[in-house]
């Protein structure tokens, strides 16, 4: 069970988290398809929302690889471990956020996530979000 403080960093860290992705990745992504508008060309802008719809993906997938943490959890002190203590890495971030890519399923985690649960992707991939 999370303490209600680590709770609050989670939550924190993941709003930090989706702030960052929509700022780097749907803001230029935004801007290219502003400037094809005038241009007129429709199909590009469709392709570049595709692209940037799937780099969101794979950032929210493998965003606690790098380090153990996402950028959210290291400005907010928080670590990703193994029953071990190591960091997470890339296999088991992206294991442990396919839960949130899925409908409904992504509902759940949060419930389980403000419930101070482990969500079931952390779970799956063995991990656990601490404090440092």
């Amino acid at each position: 069970m999370d303490s209600s403080q680590t709770r609050l960093l989670r939550i924190a860290a993941f709003l930090v988290d989706a702030l960052t992705m929509a700022l780097v990745l749907i803001l230029p992504a935004a801007l290219i398809s502003y400037g094809m508008t005038w241009s007129g060309s429709p199909r590009g802008i469709q392709l570049v929302w595709w692209i940037a719809l799937g780099v969101l993906m794979i950032a929210m997938l493998l965003r606690d690889g790098f380090r153990g943490r996402s950028i959210g959890k290291q400005l907010l002190g928080l670590r990703l471990v193994t029953p071990k203590g190591d960091r997470c890495g890339w296999f088991r971030s992206f294991i442990r956020n396919v839960p949130l890519l899925v409908p409904l399923w992504n509902v759940v985690e949060v419930m389980l996530v403000l419930m101070g649960r482990p969500r079931t992707g952390d779970r799956i991939a063995r991990t656990t979000v601490t404090e440092e």
